[in-house]
């Protein structure tokens, strides 16, 4: 993988980087070789303040896994810092979808009609804002697939049914450890796609333990994140993989019928906790209680949702 920082022609003090596969090793998941001169394009949206390591070193440390294993399986990855001003969600992902347009002067290799966007968090929240943006400039066109992890509150999109074209794909994804923002936005927001529920899945990733606490696996907000939670098995099964499969079933129509629940075994053969993967997800909690005293309550029906009065 080589990387590229830039510093963002709208905004000096934001950065876009972008990380291209490199080798000649087949790409399963994304299909064709990983050093073909065209390849489809991940874009990482990274969550409230999470940008500030990518300013400051021109790359993010934060994301680093999620960049890693999407660029590993075949994909040019884009990641550009915005502002995240949780008063004002509409502004700050206006000016992320500004960034991303601009993004693609520097990615020559990417193949914008082929595209994912990954959204943790603020960033999950406004990704069906961006898919939408993403669209009216002709990205997307030959494959879209969505992958929002812990989303917050979406912006811009009105109150009803979500708009994408009839070709996307879809996984919204929440943690039973999240106490940052309720699963409830999430589900709401799974539910408002205008696809059929064939193209669109709620995963509700478990924690689990086996043999005492140093066997530990658990499902938090922060499970995305390099450097704040392990690269375990949340990650690998509970990311990685649906995100693999989702893209798959996007680009080549494969992968579609993958079971989204498995998470692995531990080390005697014992199964992991299953994800639930279903098509009429409920929440199971926790409330989502960790930032109140700051007046940035994460429940569904915060007034900072202006999709409250559908949760």
């Amino acid at each position: 993988m080589t990387t590229s920082s830039h510093v963002n022609p709208l905004d000096a003090t934001q950065k876009i980087a972008v990380y291209n596969p490199g080798g000649h090793a087949r790409t399963p998941v994304t299909g064709g070789r990983c050093d073909d001169p065209k390849r489809p394009v991940v874009v990482v949206v990274h969550g409230l303040l999470a940008g500030i390591d990518s300013q400051m070193l021109g790359s993010s440390l934060l994301y680093a896994d999620i960049i890693r294993h999407f660029a590993s399986t075949g994909n040019v990855v884009v990641f550009a810092s915005w502002p995240t001003n949780p008063y004002d969600f509409q502004s700050s992902f206006a000016r992320e979808d500004q960034s991303l347009a601009v993004a693609k002067r520097y990615a020559p290799r990417g193949d914008f009609t082929r595209l994912g966007i990954v959204g943790h968090s603020m960033g999950g929240g406004a990704t069906p804002y961006l898919a939408q943006q993403a669209v009216k400039r002709g990205w997307g066109s030959r494959a879209l697939w969505l992958f929002q992890l812990a989303p917050a509150p979406a912006s811009g999109v009105g109150t009803g049914p979500i708009s994408v074209p009839p070709h996307t794909r879809i996984v919204v994804e929440n943690y039973d450890g999240d106490n940052i923002l309720d699963a409830r936005i999430g589900i709401e927001q799974y539910r408002a796609y205008d696809v059929p529920r064939s193209q669109k899945q709620h995963v509700f990733v478990r924690s689990d333990t086996r043999g005492g606490p140093l066997a530990s696996l658990r499902a938090t907000h922060l499970s995305p994140n390099s450097l704040l939670a392990p690269d375990d098995a949340i990650r690998t099964y509970g990311i990685y993989r649906v995100g693999d499969a989702l893209q798959g079933c996007s680009l080549t129509g494969q992968y579609c019928s993958t079971d989204l629940g498995y998470m692995g075994r531990w080390s005697d053969g014992v199964p992991v906790r299953r994800s639930v993967s279903s098509d009429d997800p409920v929440d199971a909690g926790p409330p989502a209680t960790a930032f109140a005293p700051f007046g940035l309550r994460g429940e569904c029906e915060s007034p900072h949702n202006p999709r409250r009065a559908r949760c």
